[in-house]
Parts: C-alpha cells; structure tokens; sequence
C-alpha cells in the first residue's frame, strides 16, 4: 500500500513537471454562420490566438452552421451555461433583452463602417451590456455581418411599391415585423438553419442579409435578385454565460476578451473590404444587381419613421436606447 502511495505522488508530480496536470480550458462556442462567412474566418483566428497566447490551455471548440441548434436555442444554452459562448444575430436576443431590438432599426445608423461603429462603440454599447448582464449575459462585443440588403426571387426590389405584398423572410424581431409592415411586405419568420430550403422551395420570396452570408450560404443559387439598400447595419452579439465567464481566472478573462476583441476588428475589417468584391461576384454568380437611387432610398426612409416611434413605445429603455442613438448621431455630427 505505502509503495501504490509513492508510486502515484511521483506520478502526479511528474505530470505538473511536464505542464500537463494544469486545467485545460475548454470554451464551446456556437454560431449559426458557416467557417467561411466573415464570422468563420475570424472565429479560426480567435481559436488560434487562445491556444498560441494561452499555451494551449485555453482551447476554443467551434461549432458553426446552427449545429447546436438555431439562434434563439444558442442565446438560451448560453444563458443556461450549456454553451460558454456565442456569436448569433443580435436580432434573437431581442428575446431576452427588448432594448437590442435598437440595431434592427431601419436607417438608423450611418451607411458608412466608420462613422457606425462610432454610434455603436459607446454608450449604446455600454447600455446594452448592461441590460444583457441581468439576463446572465456577458456582452464581449459587437461584430457585423455587413450592412443589409435585399434578395429576392421573382422580381427585383428597386422601390417601396415592389416589395409590397412579398414574403420577406425576417428573423424573431418585433423590430423587423414593425419594418416590413410599413413597407407593406409581408414579414416571415425563419430559422437561418431553414433559409435556403425556404427560398428554394418558395416559402418565402425573398429576405434582408449581410453580403458575406448571402455568399457563404449560396443564396445567389436560390435568388435571382440583389438590391444593395443598405437599410441597416447587420449586427452580431458575442456573448459569454456570465456565471461562467466571472468565476474564470484573471489571465483566462483577459485572454478570452483579447482573443474576441481581435475577433471583432477583423470581422469589421473583412466586411469593410469585402463588400464590393462580394456585390462583383454575386453579380456574376447568378444575381441581378440593382443599387437603388437617392429617391427611393428617401422613399424607403419616409415609411421608417413610423418604426422608430413605434419601437420607442414599446417599453421605458427602447426610449431610453433610442435617445442614446440620436444623441451619439447629434454629437459626432451625423
């Protein structure tokens, strides 16, 4: 018995000699987004910068393409802490938080990257973390998928008149539903998961995407039609459980918000220079273009105002968070 003892006190301690008693960090994060969408490239490198500053220690399983289920499923397994991350439209934590309904907001923000994320990366960002912090949600930040644009099948979206009456497809957002209602369309909601059988088959004639998902998800091979609207900016939430993320060590913390945060900027940087080149391809790969002029993009914006009103009624902090956005807009100028 007193040889088994010594026997595995020089096996523990050979282990934590040779580094491999340490506790290996395993961080499942999900996305509903393909490796190669703008969300998947940047998700790699955020793998790879945890595990190189880390040592290996911290170690980033990626699930991508709603594996683990759709965008309201990933909020809520990471809510529960079935999941310890998350990069999902910020539209299905409207669920969770009404105030997020904010970044669905038709031609709120500036239909430039720079002068955006200016109006995001402040005060609104700050208000929102802490409205998701009391749904046990740390908010690690915000990364686009691209501004909007419409898709379509059938025919091409080029005023306020060809969109009315058509299935858009939208995600959970009341939002989006309070959008396309005003535009008269008819707003459908679908699973991203969903989507591409869904135009396929003609469920629904078209929907609102970022560039980046229209490519990586193939959308051109079921859509005829590409309106670039810029209508919104396309927004994504990177998320921890908050239980979980607080109770790490002070060096796995800071490494987990470095490694998103360098996730984020390439995100931002991918779409900024990407954009064009995608709208090139699509044009090529099966889609019509159509860049809508000053005046039915001012159509577009006139039947909005309605949405934005409506979304300030809905409750005490849509007034307080819409105040915030027209405040920053006032302030840099906009």
């Amino acid at each position: 018995m007193k040889f088994a003892k010594t026997i595995a006190v020089a096996a523990i301690t050979l282990l934590i000699m040779c580094g491999v008693a340490s506790a290996e960090l395993k961080v499942k994060h999900a996305m509903t987004v393909n490796m190669d969408d703008a969300g998947g490239f940047a998700a790699a490198t955020m793998k790879e910068n945890l595990e190189k500053w880390s040592n290996g220690n911290i170690v980033l399983q990626i699930f991508p393409g709603s594996q683990l289920g759709g965008m309201r499923e990933h909020y809520e397994a990471c809510q529960s802490g079935a999941i310890e991350t998350v990069y999902v439209a910020a539209s299905a934590a409207s669920k969770f938080v009404p105030e997020i309904g904010i970044l669905d907001l038709p031609f709120i923000f500036p239909t430039d990257y720079d002068k955006a994320w200016k109006v995001i990366d402040g005060k609104l960002t700050d208000y929102l973390a802490e409205q998701l912090a009391k749904k046990n949600f740390t908010l690690l930040g915000i990364a686009p998928y691209g501004y909007k644009v419409l898709h379509s099948a059938g025919k091409q979206i080029k005023s306020l008149g060809d969109i009315k009456g058509m299935k858009i497809r939208i995600m959970p957002s009341k939002t989006l539903e309070l959008t396309y209602q005003a535009w008269n369309a008819n707003p459908t909601p679908v699973e991203f998961g969903e989507l591409y059988v869904a135009l396929q088959q003609k469920i629904v004639d078209g929907g609102e995407n970022g560039l980046s998902v229209i490519r990586a998800s193939r959308f051109n091979e079921v859509q005829d039609y590409l309106t670039v609207s810029k209508h919104g900016l396309f927004v994504g939430l990177m998320v921890a459980n908050k239980r979980w993320f607080d109770k790490l060590s002070d060096e796995d913390r800071e490494l987990l918000i470095r490694a998103t945060q360098e996730n984020i900027q390439q995100q931002r940087a991918f779409v900024a220079e990407e954009d064009e080149k995608i709208i090139t391809y699509l044009g090529e790969n099966g889609m019509e273009v159509y860049r809508p002029n000053e005046a039915e993009i001012e159509e577009f914006k006139k039947a909005s105002i309605p949405v934005h009103e409506e979304f300030a009624k809905m409750g005490k902090g849509n007034r307080e968070v819409l105040d915030i956005v027209y405040e920053a807009i006032k302030e840099l100028g906009y």
